[in-house]
């Protein structure tokens, strides 16, 4: 216990120190190992501590009265601690890959100020999963959404970046105030902060406070995770912030929204096995269901990386939630081993989520680096010239597809299973609802193999779409080392996938009776209901020898042939150029035609004739497609522009005369006067 607590400190003391070299630092050859050393030694460490609290008990930390009236408190259990792993691993890959794409900095700006808010960025993160107290919870959350705002505008001389970080502050802002009101529903029943007053009297607390906690911690703590509607900071502040960052932002930031639900539902609003709950569950299936398939839809056919990988985010939270959604479902009816299999599923996929999104982020910020652009249509046969960075975005790739034998085919099956089994709820119209839920479930997977297929064909295989890409270089050893951390995880987790659930059950004592605040999920008897059965190292094997044969066959047949040599998909006439293959926006056509009153796309068509007299002979076409965002066009807009103009009305009363503030004041006394007056009659 106290070498636990020791070990958390030296952590908190680690990034504090990282940040303040960074502060001081200068630019020059020192400047980055000053700022990234020490997070690399921290994120080692937050590894280290997060297993051995998880393998051994849980760590507390308090020191009184850091600011009156309120104690600093510090609980990390296994649910903190498995978030913690998450955050160690993905910032030590980060941190190592930043080592390299952070040198261009030197250049530009300052490098000292990146390094102060990196380092403070990882330790907030840290902080906010260790809080063990809704103030300081709060405190950190602001914390770390202040610090990713600032990273998010870090390139602040273009103007479209600052725009991103300001709708990112106010969309944060939102959830804030609403994470707050489910704590002050709290405080007004405990008298308390603490969150083991929440834990020990939730339970008891009246129906009604305990849905209105949950709504306001879900729509708060949604709004972090990019939840659909709530979703519209998401595919701005990722493209905008370094790619570094948003590896950060997508693979763990987001997922603190994902831990303030899990932390709601089972340990502070009072979750109990009753079908009075279940509603919960419905409601985070919509809402994932929702999210996963227009995430989806909107990467499949986004021109720019970074915004398509950050619109998959948004898919991805999505079947994270159809999956916890699935567990309050079926923990509502005691159908608790069902609970346990989408509990799986559902945090299985939050690991997955955070290894190969933070992989495919700085696989696209590797891309940026060496091409500087993020327009998929000007790239194109990277793979010659950037071979590392090509092979492990592709196992990124594949793993985000769900295809075996890698991490996000295990996650994805494991749901589909929890989808399969709710005809075991006892409620014909939920069995109805979850049923439909399975279609967006299954559309969503197909299309995430489109987009990346998609993706990846475009950027790294074809012709070199113009001259500027046939003298890029691959990025420094570093930022593969970086990448290939996490390629490796994606590959170990996929082929012995039995780690991830292994470390699950640990983490939410799922094979026996916990005397818990996850009674309601734990797996209390033994007679485990009878699912699809796969072994992962099997497939890996089957593959494997499926290629293996491939490759000798031929070698022994193929090599007794003539062999004529072209050039890269020239069809064998060797005249071919870049012109004439498939584009990113042909690709995802027949998506924008069916999806058309999603994404209202419009087309453009400009022609120019050889003789302007003559229509037939055509001398150049152009053509141009557009999509919209309907959430922004129908949602945002609208609200933006009555709330702009209530103010303009508001704004009419400051005068600047001080007759009229005398007389507003002299109004308010009146009314403060007439309300005591009826309130003691």
């Amino acid at each position: 216990m106290i070498e636990n607590l020791i070990l958390f400190q030296i952590i908190v003391s680690l990034f504090l120190g990282g940040a303040i070299l960074g502060l001081i630092s200068r630019n020059g050859r020192f400047s980055r190992p000053l700022i990234f050393i020490p997070s690399m030694m921290g994120a080692i460490l937050t590894i280290l501590f997060s297993v051995t609290v998880i393998t051994t008990k849980s760590m507390s930390w308090e020191v009184p009265h850091v600011i009156p009236f309120f104690n600093l408190e510090i609980f990390v259990d296994g649910i903190s601690a498995f978030f913690m792993l998450l955050i160690g691993i993905v910032s030590f890959a980060v941190s190592l890959y930043s080592m390299g794409y952070s040198k261009e900095y030197e250049i530009k700006k300052r490098i000292s100020i990146f390094g102060f808010l990196f380092n403070i960025f990882i330790l907030s993160m840290i902080l906010v999963v260790g809080s063990n107290n809704g103030f300081f919870f709060l405190m950190f959350w602001e914390l770390m959404s202040l610090t990713s705002f600032f990273l998010v505008i870090y390139d602040h001389d273009k103007e479209e970046n600052v725009k991103s970080g300001m709708t990112y502050l106010v969309m944060t802002h939102f959830g804030t105030a609403l994470i707050f009101v489910s704590f002050l529903l709290g405080y007004l029943q405990t008298g308390s902060f603490g969150f083991d007053s929440l834990r020990t009297s939730s339970s008891s607390f009246p129906h009604l406070i305990k849905d209105l906690m949950f709504v306001s911690a879900f729509i708060g703590f949604g709004t972090k995770a990019g939840i659909v509607p709530l979703h519209t900071w998401l595919p701005k502040a990722h493209p905008s912030a370094p790619s570094n960052v948003s590896a950060l932002m997508s693979a763990v930031m987001i997922k603190m929204g994902i831990y303030g639900i899990i932390r709601t539902v089972f340990d502070f609003a009072g979750f109990g096995a009753s079908p009075d709950y279940a509603w919960w569950g419905v409601l985070m299936v919509i809402a994932g269901s929702a999210s996963a398939l227009i995430g989806i839809l909107y990467a499949v056919v986004e021109r720019d990386i970074k915004r398509a990988l950050a619109f998959s985010s948004i898919e991805n939270i999505g079947i994270i939630l159809i999956g916890l959604g699935l567990s309050v479902i079926f923990a509502s009816y005691n159908l608790h081993t069902l609970s346990i299999l989408a509990l799986v599923a559902s945090m299985y996929h939050t690991i997955n989520h955070a290894f190969f999104k933070g992989l495919l982020f700085m696989g696209a910020g590797s891309v940026v680096h060496a091409t500087h652009t993020k327009d998929i249509e000007k790239l194109g046969g990277l793979v010659k010239q950037m071979p590392w960075t090509s092979m492990l975005f592709l196992i990124g790739a594949i793993s985000i597809a769900g295809l075996p034998p890698f991490n996000g085919f295990v996650s994805e099956w494991l749901g589909l299973q929890a989808i399969l089994s709710s005809s075991q709820i006892p409620s014909t119209i939920l069995q109805i609802s979850i049923a439909f839920a399975s279609l967006p479930f299954a559309l969503t997977i197909g299309l995430a193999a489109a987009t990346f297929v998609r993706l990846f064909s475009m950027i790294f295989l074809s012709k070199t779409r113009g001259t500027s890409l046939l003298h890029i270089r691959e990025v420094p050893r570093n930022m593969i080392a970086g990448m290939a951390i996490l390629a490796s995880v994606c590959i170990l987790f996929g082929i012995v996938p039995f780690l991830g659930i292994s470390l699950l059950s640990t983490v939410f004592h799922l094979s026996s009776s916990p005397s818990s605040p996850y009674d309601a999920i734990a797996l209390k008897n033994n007679d485990m209901t009878s699912f699809a059965n796969l072994s992962m190292p099997v497939v890996a094997i089957m593959l494997s020898a499926v290629a293996l044969g491939i490759f000798g066959f031929i070698r022994v047949v193929g090599g007794k042939t003539t062999k004529t040599i072209y050039g890269t998909w020239d069809c064998g006439f060797g005249k071919l150029n870049e012109r004439m293959e498939y584009t990113a926006t042909s690709i995802s056509q027949p998506i924008r035609v069916v999806f058309k009153s999603l994404f209202k796309p419009h087309n453009e068509t400009h022609k120019e004739f050889s003789i302007p007299e003559n229509s037939y002979l055509v001398k150049t076409i152009k053509f141009n497609s557009t999509t919209k965002n309907i959430f922004e066009e129908n949602l945002y807009t609208p609200i933006i522009s009555s709330t702009l103009f209530l103010l303009d009305k508001v704004r009419k009363i400051q005068t600047g005369k001080i007759n009229s503030y005398l007389l507003y004041i002299m109004i308010t006394i009146i009314l403060l006067l007439i309300f005591v007056r009826f309130n003691h009659a």
